[in-house]
């Protein structure tokens, strides 16, 4: 996910994406290129990957504790966790519009 999240951020690597996508339509006998995702839907799913990625407050705090906690604890902190932040990528995805695209 980091991969992702860190190839998804980087704008140079965002344009080479959108090259390769083109240059794979054209040789398709030049189909339209309605199918090619332009950059902003790209730059959009980046910014979710880089929500999924990032800690809040919240979850360092999590993060810090858990080395103190008992086993069944830690999962828990470990669930907690994962919870966070599919709030965090739901956050970005409705900021960035995607979910009223989908709806």
């Amino acid at each position: 996910m980091d991969k992702l999240s860190s190839v998804l951020s980087d704008e140079e690597s965002l344009k080479q994406i959108a090259e390769l996508a083109q240059m794979m339509m054209s040789e398709d006998g030049g189909e339209e290129n309605k199918n090619i995702p332009d950059i902003s839907s790209i730059m959009k799913l980046g910014g979710i990957a880089g929500a999924f990625s990032q800690n809040d407050r919240n979850t360092e705090l999590l993060l810090a504790l858990k080395p103190h906690l008992s086993d069944e604890r830690q999962k828990k902190v470990d669930n907690a966790v994962k919870i966070l932040r599919l709030v965090a990528v739901w956050n970005a995805a409705k900021e960035s519009g995607i979910i009223d695209e989908l709806f």
